[in-house]
């Protein structure tokens, strides 16, 4: 059974002043086999910035295909959740707009709203502002009290949040990645339950979805990457 669906190179190799769609001609990505289920449920809850500095030419992500390597990622848990219990959703800066709610990953239909979650929602106001999302975030993982929430936020982090938005996401109830797009997340983050990530325009294809795939399946029973992965994922543990 094939895990490697076809995807063009990541959109952080090269800056590209519009969204394309992947051709056929690309290159597939290959990820792994994600194991099997965790004894724990999990859930993982991505937050993308959609803002000017993001999307437009010359920003960290120009092309869009951070949503098109995370949608990678997912479809690769899909065949392979026995328990019914893994869990994603989809956050963006601009909260509610575009969000998905949690969902079963094996489910086909909870697939299909995932691809309508990873894009820029339509009429995106394109906020800088993480504090909506991050309340949101926050909600989710208070109802989910049987699940480990693994939170991922992509951004520049240029945010212009009023509050200290750093120390919420310190003290977020669960494992928090903070991946950089095109920039060095701030050194504030670093503590027990975060991990730091930097993915730039430089960056091999398929960045982001390795970074995603890792969140996904940490504590999955005989999980394999192809390659070597490129990070540790946040708060790494023995597999439960």
């Amino acid at each position: 059974m094939s895990l490697t669906p076809r995807l063009q190179p990541s959109a952080l190799v090269g800056e590209v002043p519009r969204q394309v769609k992947p051709k056929k001609e690309a290159a597939a990505i290959e990820l792994g086999w994600p194991g099997f289920c965790p004894r724990q449920p999990r859930l993982v809850l991505p937050i993308f910035d959609d803002s000017g500095s993001v999307s437009l030419p010359g920003g960290g992500d120009p092309v869009g295909n951070r949503y098109q390597e995370a949608l990678l990622a997912f479809e690769a848990l899909q065949e392979w959740c026995s328990c019914g219990k893994c869990l994603a959703g989809v956050l963006h800066f601009d909260s509610p707009r575009g969000d998905v709610d949690p969902g079963k990953l094996r489910s086909f239909t909870f697939q299909q709203h995932l691809t309508q979650g990873l894009r820029v929602p339509r009429f995106a106001a394109g906020s800088s502002v993480l504090g909506p999302s991050l309340a949101r975030a926050e909600e989710i993982a208070v109802s989910l009290p049987k699940h480990e929430v693994r939170l991922v936020v992509l951004t520049d982090w240029q945010l212009f949040d009023n509050d200290n938005i750093l120390d919420r996401l310190r003290s977020f109830p669960g494992a928090v990645l903070a991946i950089g797009l095109n920039a060095d997340p701030p050194a504030e983050l670093l503590g027990d339950d975060i991990v730091s990530l930097r993915i730039g325009h430089g960056d091999r294809p398929g960045a982001v979805a390795r970074a995603l795939f890792g969140e996904l399946t940490v504590g999955r029973r005989g999980r394999r990457f192809i390659g070597t992965p490129d990070r540790d994922s946040a708060a790494e543990e023995a597999p439960k």
